[in-house]
């Protein structure tokens, strides 16, 4: 087995994946169920549909330092049933063509004059995040609505681990299951960019070791490449926010993203979130 981490996390996506769908979903109809012991479909009726050797497929699903040309790539996603992100999520971990991003602590901190931008946002949270969901920077209402950052310390700032961890936090959020299962999705496609850095295999296990739910979550493996979920919350102060969001890479930052979240102007987010915006200016 290689000792590139990359492509271990390839070998538990392909099995993931594989183990996701049953005979029908791939056409098997005739393939019984009644004494299978494997869940999902086995290795060899993947290697057949795809069109490649059992051998080859089980290197490749072992983590196994093996070459993958971009046919077998599309074969695998045809027969995996991949959607957009969990495709393109495949081809970096089979084909990477691109170095991987640099650490935090090697990216320039937030220009003012970014900052001065999100502080004109005066009606709309905004806030910067890392590759690691650690938040960098944000303006006042941001604070208001999903804070107080500004009180917040070490891991009380990244967003993953407020939304499994802070009781508070979560109980603000309506559908909170489906919001935290695309923020996770969207930081494994963080992690796997950025495998090489031990800070994620730290972060994964003490949150594992901390919430159950994320533990189980993570099992699932789930990819998102970028979480644009809305936020539909009950604010202690403010009351429902609806509030659908957009993000924006910034420069030359290596992995920092900015949020901006726009209120529903047809519920009366608008103006409950005006009125949270006058006390926290």
């Amino acid at each position: 087995m290689s000792d590139d981490p990359r492509r271990q996390e390839l070998g538990r996506f392909l099995r993931s994946r594989r183990e996701r769908l049953t005979p029908q979903d791939a056409g098997l109809n005739h393939a019984g169920n009644s004494r299978r012991r494997t869940k999902g479909l086995r290795r060899e009726e993947i290697a057949a549909l795809a069109g490649i050797s059992l051998p080859w497929y089980t290197s490749l699903e072992q983590g196994r330092d093996i070459n993958v040309s971009d046919s077998v790539l599309d074969s695998l996603a045809r027969v995996l049933q991949l959607n957009k992100d969990e495709r393109k999520h495949l081809y970096f971990l089979a084909a990477p063509r691109r170095k991987s991003a640099k650490t935090s602590a090697e990216t320039p901190t937030v220009p003012v004059s970014l900052q001065f931008m999100m502080d004109q946002l005066s009606h709309c949270p905004a806030y910067i995040s890392d590759e690691k969901m650690n938040l960098v920077a944000w303006n006042a209402l941001a604070s208001a609505v999903f804070g107080p950052f500004e009180r917040a310390e070490g891991k009380e700032r990244n967003m993953l681990w407020r939304m499994f961890m802070l009781p508070s936090y979560r109980s603000m959020f309506i559908s909170w299951d489906t919001l935290a299962g695309s923020l996770l999705g969207e930081f494994r496609a963080m992690y796997s960019r950025n495998i090489s850095d031990q800070w994620y295999q730290s972060f994964i296990g003490e949150l594992s070791a901390s919430s159950p739910e994320f533990a189980s979550l993570w099992e699932s493996y789930e990819v998102v490449c970028t979480s644009q979920y809305p936020r539909v919350m009950k604010h202690p102060e403010a009351g429902l926010l609806n509030l659908s969001t957009w993000l924006f890479p910034v420069q030359e930052s290596n992995g920092r993203y900015l949020t901006i979240f726009i209120p529903d102007q047809s519920d009366g987010s608008v103006e409950r979130l005006a009125t949270l915006a006058a006390g926290a200016t």
